[in-house]
């Protein structure tokens, strides 16, 4: 699962992910929180950042309701919220690192989770685009979910999916009709690239949004 997530480095985005044009305004984040609206990005002829609001609300609701933040791998292709999104809206969505609640006999433990090399990183998204009663279009997306490697396993039975540059290029591009060879391809991060540490109970809190909670404690 993932609940929360950082976008710093800010700077780096454009460059990161090959995006010529932005007007989108970007501020670093330390605490990113399902129902708010965040960059992710998308390939027309080129790609490019949209905001949009974290939970996904497939085209078909009859009301504007999320239905998931999170969505998993298995079986995706034909779950009717995200069998649309997964063949031909998928998205990229830049993070640099995730929070995890580890179970503890007392309490749930939080854990930060980046690159070693602290560099920015791509989640695997998909998003919808449900149409308002005034016509306006209301665009959301999931993380997609898939097994945790062993270092996930330590603190979660589920983690996100995070591309490699490489996966990043198919999962932006690879054609309707190839979805599910593509889905096969993807390998998960290597454990050794990745790491985690326990941080600030402040991060419980939606309302702190600030660097010290990546700060290990």
């Amino acid at each position: 699962m993932c609940g929360r997530y950082t976008l710093s480095r800010i700077e780096e985005i454009r460059h990161r992910f090959g995006i010529d044009d932005c007007d989108v305004g970007l501020t670093a984040r330390y605490n990113i929180a399902p129902e708010q609206v965040v960059p992710v990005v998308i390939r027309d002829d080129r790609n490019r950042l949209e905001l949009m609001k974290w939970g996904l609300i497939p085209f078909w609701s009859k009301e504007p309701k999320s239905l998931a933040i999170n969505a998993r791998i298995e079986g995706i292709l034909s779950k009717p919220s995200y069998r649309k999104p997964i063949r031909c809206q998928r998205c990229l969505v830049p993070s640099t690192g995730f929070y995890e609640w580890k179970k503890e006999p007392a309490e749930k433990v939080p854990f930060y989770i980046c690159r070693k090399d602290v560099a920015l990183f791509a989640f695997a998204g998909i998003y919808d685009r449900w149409k308002q009663p005034d016509g306006a279009e209301l665009k959301t997306f999931a993380i997609v979910t898939t097994t945790p490697n062993e270092f996930m396993a330590q603190v979660h039975n589920r983690m996100p999916v995070i591309l490699s540059p490489e996966q990043e290029e198919l999962w932006l591009t690879t054609e309707p009709g190839r979805t599910d060879a593509m889905l096969k391809s993807l390998q998960p991060l290597s454990p050794e690239l990745m790491e985690m540490y326990p941080v600030s109970r402040r991060v419980n809190w939606v309302r702190n949004d600030s660097p010290d909670l990546i700060q290990r404690v």
